[in-house]
């Protein structure tokens, strides 16, 4: 119960639980290995097959074993020991058995009274006997007498054959000669049956040995002395524009030009800090967060992008022997701003605090860059809530580059009396740390805005979202030519969800966009729709209600296929599959009812569902079905709109379509006032204007005078 309470549930949910502690695994993982492993060497970056950009010297006198060198001596000697071979005794006498055995059961097949054809597939089963099926006629062909002549011959040539040394190598030579003993008194069809035959039962008598082979190559290596190598102070290891190869590093190394050995008390150090963090970011997220961690693709994209941040930090600036003025321009507040946009403003935080202390750890005085990453990263998140422009990414840069030197400046003054130099510096490090962040950001959420991407991580960007909205999209433009009437639909729709959307707190914006394409499967059969039948026709009258009921159903399911089609991302997805729910057609289902002997099955007359699994599908199943059911009703008095809102709301808690989402009863009031208003403004009754009056003839008037 204690770890129940601690948790904040009822019960624990253990697939959530396991998640998160994955999670947590991979990005301790991950931030020690960068923080404490030198991915940079001391003094030179390079690696086996690189062209040097250096030329580099030795700057002492060494002399030391060539690991590599030995070894490449050792392998040149292994290499110049012969395979071993062993006589395989026994191969000649089970060949000659197994082709007696073979030419035996030919003799039968010659002899027996079966068909032709039967008698060629029985030859061609016959085990170990390969050969071509013109072989295998002529053996049936031949008279006794010409059988058992090659027959023989082929004993006789495999005994001569086998007798000689055969090898996996030599193989192919053996077969190749197989000709040359044949008996020349044979006719030419005889000594070529003789020559396919024997190839059927030659093998290798003389087989590599393989452990006697390893221990003469053993042997030879051991007799090898270790190659010892001496390093002249000043000699050229590496030239400009020469191929690093394993022995140039073996030199570095030796030389001391390498990476240093990391030591555990400072590996265990790093990990226990950043476990205690990372525990503390975990929980947060398991207890606020859950939509993030309930979704694994969201948790790879935060630990990617913590990770690669912090990564690009160690290898970029603080893995450098370069002056520290470069760290204040590294953008780190762009990483939170990133997290900001995708996964939401709360998330941002919690990753900002432990990004701050992993980029402090890097360096020998953490207090002045965490708090930079701090109060930029911060002021970076709040700068980009609900940004819909590129501009307002770059407004957003700004405020982090006033924040950045705000920071430095006041730790500056702080630490004593400041260097005029150094500051003006610093402050234009500050502002390049903002401007990159802002270009940063801009090219992130770009790619991130990827279909690709979206797909990969189940994320939509609000950029992405608004661009779906443009007339051009392929998709939206469709509904304009081929399904008019459910183009207004969806959005006068889009408008009825997005008013609601915002007056219970909801993302709008994605309401806005779910609307508009919730009804794209129409676009698969848009005839089968009332709002799209122009000429008055209604096919569903020459149709059963089943069938009807079949055809209106579908649309979710085509419209989630076009959608998969034209790459729309998973949130609208969801939508197009939610907004019915499991909601029953009941205009033929009531059809169905009519004369039938016995109740009617409501399972083929309702949607396969899922219910809406959030408060964005809800608004958008109750705005399509209160706005159809108004337009549909001849009465649009405001009392009329407000009892078919009501009914709508009613009769979809009443189905139990809401009970997945969190739309609490105080939201539903506020959707519902929403919807009278918006629907009322849209369907208010209009002044009926008189007929046109005939105007009475102008006057005649004379010429050049104004009428």
């Amino acid at each position: 119960m204690r770890i129940v309470a601690f948790l904040g549930g009822a019960s624990i949910q253990w697939g959530r639980l396991v998640r998160s502690g994955a999670f947590l695994a991979a990005l301790v993982a991950g931030l020690t290995l960068v923080l404490t492993f030198q991915f940079l060497p001391t003094r030179y970056n390079l690696n086996e097959g690189d062209v040097s950009v250096y030329t580099i010297k030795s700057p002492q006198k060494v002399t030391f074993v060539s690991h590599v060198r030995t070894q490449e001596e050792r392998q040149r000697a292994a290499l110049a020991v012969a395979d071993v071979y062993r006589l395989l005794p026994e191969v000649a006498e089970e060949q000659r058995r197994a082709a007696s055995d073979a030419f035996q059961q030919i003799g039968e097949i010659r002899l027996s009274s079966a068909p032709l054809e039967v008698k060629r597939d029985r030859l061609r089963k016959l085990p170990n006997l390969v050969t071509p099926l013109a072989v295998l006629d002529h053996v049936l062909d031949f008279d006794e007498t010409s059988w058992q002549a090659v027959s023989g011959d082929v004993l006789r040539v495999l005994d001569r054959l086998m007798l000689n040394r055969i090898t996996e190598k030599q193989l192919g030579d053996t077969l190749a000669s197989i000709p040359a003993y044949v008996d020349p008194g044979l006719s030419d069809r005889q000594a070529a049956v003789v020559s396919q035959l024997t190839r059927s039962f030659v093998k290798t008598n003389y087989a590599v040995d393989a452990d006697a082979t390893a221990r003469a190559r053993r042997e030879a290596m051991e007799r090898v002395e270790p190659v010892r190598v001496t390093i002249e102070r000043g000699e050229t290891i590496v030239r400009d524009g020469a191929v690093v190869r394993a022995v140039d590093l073996e030199r570095l190394e030796a030389a001391g030009l390498r990476n240093p050995a990391i030591r555990w008390t400072d590996f265990a150090g790093v990990f226990l800090l950043l476990l205690s963090m990372a525990c503390g970011y975990v929980f947060y997220l398991y207890r606020l967060h859950p939509t993030v961690v309930d979704h694994p693709s969201r948790l790879l994209l935060l630990a990617l992008l913590l990770i690669l941040t912090v990564l690009a930090a160690k290898v970029l600036v603080w893995g450098r022997d370069v002056n520290t003025v470069y760290a204040y321009a590294f953008p780190t507040a762009a990483t939170s701003m990133v997290i900001a946009v995708l996964l939401g403003t709360e998330v941002a935080v919690g990753s900002t605090l432990l990004l701050a202390v992993s980029l402090g750890l890097m360096t020998t005085s953490p207090f002045e860059l965490t708090l930079m990453t701090l109060a930029g990263g911060l002021i970076g998140i709040v700068g980009v809530q609900r940004v819909e422009r590129v501009s307002a990414l770059f407004q957003a840069s700004l405020l982090v580059a006033a924040a950045n030197a705000a920071v430095i400046l006041g730790f500056q003054l702080f630490v004593g009396e400041p260097d005029s130099q150094r500051l003006l510096m610093l402050a234009l490090a500050a502002v390049g740390n903002g401007v990159l962040a802002g270009v940063v950001t801009a090219g992130s959420v770009s790619l991130l805005g990827h279909p690709l991407a979206i797909n990969l991580f189940g994320i939509s960007t609000t950029m992405s979202l608004l661009e779906l909205a443009h007339p051009s999209q392929p998709v939206f433009r469709r509904l304009l030519i081929e399904a008019p009437g459910t183009y207004h639909h969806s959005v006068v729709v889009a408008n009825l969800a997005e008013r609601a959307a915002e007056a219970i707190g909801a993302d709008s914006l994605l309401v806005r966009i779910g609307s508009y394409y919730h009804d794209v499967g129409k676009l698969t059969r848009p005839y089968m729709f009332i709002e799209n039948q122009m000429d008055g026709q209604n096919i569903h009258d020459q149709l059963d209600p089943l069938t009807s009921a079949r055809l209106i159903i579908a649309h979710v399911t085509d419209g989630l296929e076009i959608a998969r089609q034209h790459g729309l991302p998973p949130q609208i997805r969801s939508v197009i599959v939610e907004h019915q729910g499991t909601c029953l057609v009941k205009f033929f289902y009531r059809q169905a009812c009519r004369g039938a002997e016995q109740k009617v099955d409501e399972g083929p007359f309702r949607y396969s569902g899922p219910r809406p699994q959030s408060r964005e599908s809800a608004i958008v199943m109750l705005a399509d079905g209160a706005e159809a059911t108004v337009r549909a009703s001849g009465d649009h008095s405001p009392e009329a709109i407000a009892a078919i809102v009501e009914r709508i709301v009613q009769d979809r808690l009443q189905d139990h379509q809401l009970d997945d989402c969190d739309l609490t009863l105080r939201d539903l009031e506020r959707v519902k006032r929403t919807f009278v208003n918006v629907l009322q403004g849209i369907y208010h009754p209009r002044i009926e204007y008189p007929p046109p009056v005939a105007l009475p003839e102008p006057l005649p008037t004379a010429v050049g005078e104004a009428p």
